[in-house]
């Protein structure tokens, strides 16, 4: 939730809009994470698995199959955005984002999409899992995309590093790489996502181009920083025989050797109707596990690891 900008010593305290802290992951790094999503992306996947953390302002999240209709919301919304009938409804037009819903909302029915916080909050979090990380796990900072809150994690990365914490990072690549560059260098992997190599295809799928991205993705081979490349396999939409022999040819030609394919699937549509986006439901299924081992065998085929 949005609130007043902290002082520390007359300086503004660095804070993020963090959407979740999903704990125990296995699937953002190695070993057991705990995995931190921030608010705010500056690409538009079509089928983006975590919609609520694209926009980089806060937001309203309703999960109507939670209302009870009690019209607590009703009574203290300062712009008279919400209407309880014999269902609610919410005008988005009319609500303003001040979020007095979500404080007397009984059933958590209203609750912000996001919540602020500073590093010392975000720190004290993280370090109540710190026993279960064991030698191979930590922290993942994911999103939204993490390497545009440079500010926060300037002060942030240094006290996980003094806490001798694995730190993983999640990255679609578009980010100031002078900005990025000393920030990475703290980061032990960095989990990049190659969406589409042609240039058009990109852009109509997440509503920017990729030379950016290929141009970053180069100088942290050139640097090198421990990473991963991924690629998520959206069915119909990248996954191409033509496109995935185009991404094998370009990470062999960057000097990489392996690639992990991240398995489409659907569970980000239905947190859509819950938010206030043009983003549309795709209504296709993930591959079968046949139909993944033929996309890998293109990679295979053209001297690189798969792993899935």
């Amino acid at each position: 939730m949005n609130r007043k900008p902290e002082t520390r010593n007359n300086k503004p305290v660095a804070t993020a809009l963090i959407c979740d802290i999903q704990r125990f992951s296995v699937h953002d790094g190695p070993g057991i994470r705990s995995t931190v999503f921030f608010k705010g992306c500056n690409l538009r996947c079509l089928w983006c698995q975590n919609p609520e953390a694209m926009k980089f302002e806060n937001e309203l999240v309703f999960s109507e199959e939670k209302c009870i209709l009690c019209g607590e919301c009703q009574s203290v919304c300062p712009n008279g955005a919400i209407i309880i009938n014999d269902h609610p409804h919410i005008n988005r037009e009319s609500c303003k984002g001040q979020f007095a819903c979500t404080l007397v909302c009984p059933s958590k029915a209203l609750e912000p999409a996001a919540r602020q916080y500073s590093v010392i909050e975000l720190v004290t979090e993280i370090l109540k899992d710190l026993d279960y990380y064991g030698p191979e796990g930590g922290v993942t900072l994911s999103g939204g995309e993490p390497m545009l809150k440079t500010g926060f994690l300037t002060e942030l990365l240094p006290v996980l590093k003094e806490n001798k914490i694995h730190v993983a990072v999640e990255t679609c690549g578009s980010f100031d790489w002078e900005k990025a560059e000393p920030l990475l260098k703290m980061v032990d992997l960095v989990l990049f996502d190659i969406k589409a190599v042609t240039n058009e295809l990109h852009e109509r799928l997440t509503g920017r181009d990729n030379a950016l991205i290929h141009d970053n993705l180069g100088k942290i081979i050139e640097s090198g920083i421990p990473r991963r490349i991924r690629m998520p396999v959206v069915p119909g939409m990248n996954d191409s025989d033509k496109e995935l022999e185009a991404v094998a040819l370009f990470i062999k030609k960057a000097g990489e050797s392996s690639v992990n394919l991240l398995l489409y699937h659907r569970m980000w549509e239905s947190k859509l109707k819950k938010l206030h986006d043009t983003i549309k439901p795709l209504g296709i299924s993930s591959l079968s596990e046949e139909a993944l081992g033929k996309k890998a065998e293109i990679f295979r085929k053209n001297g690189i690891e798969v792993i899935v």
